[in-house]
């Protein structure tokens, strides 16, 4: 609705211009206005966040891959680029566009075995981690004089109440 209006308000100033009907004498609040608005647009992308406290498990080369976990840990949002102050804002926006699961923190007391086999002369590696989105995210400001300015950027790691091993193996 607010974007209509502001197209409303735009289309009639640039009318009335161009009738000549908007003379340097018409007051400033007789002119079309916008309304003002701050919004966001995000977009994500899959990705993982780490439990606090649990290390990375190695074992190799080759064999198998064992691991538990059976403690209170959490894994919680991270900020890598962007202000720390919009990540309410943000995640509010995530939850709508990007996925209804994401949180600001996944506690977990849950006990969740896990093996698998390594490849042979590789060397496996487990994380325990909960899964999420890397959203990026535009903070937009809509001003009173039908301009949009770019307030802030930046890159939110939020985890979701799904978690479990990560696996990967390496040469070395």
């Amino acid at each position: 609705m607010i974007r209509v209006r502001r197209l409303v308000a735009i289309a009639t100033t640039t009318l009335l211009a161009g009738a000549g009907l908007v003379a340097g004498g018409v007051p400033q609040e007789a002119q079309a206005r916008c309304p003002y608005d701050i919004r966001y647009s995000v977009k994500g992308t899959s990705t993982y966040v780490p439990f606090k406290g649990i290390p990375t498990f190695k074992d190799g080369r080759g064999g198998t891959l064992s691991v538990s976990k059976d403690f209170t840990k959490s894994a919680s949002y991270q900020v890598t680029a962007g202000a720390e102050t919009e990540v309410g804002a943000v995640l509010a926006r995530a939850k709508v566009s990007v996925s209804a699961s994401l949180t600001r923190t996944n506690s977990s007391t849950v006990t969740h075995n896990y093996s698998h086999r390594i490849s042979k002369g590789k060397y496996g590696h487990a994380q325990y981690v909960a899964w999420g989105k890397k959203v990026t995210w535009v903070k937009y400001i809509d001003t009173e004089q039908c301009t949009v300015k770019v307030a802030g950027r930046g890159t939110i790691k939020f985890p979701t109440n799904q978690e479990g091993w990560r696996y990967w193996e390496t040469a070395s």
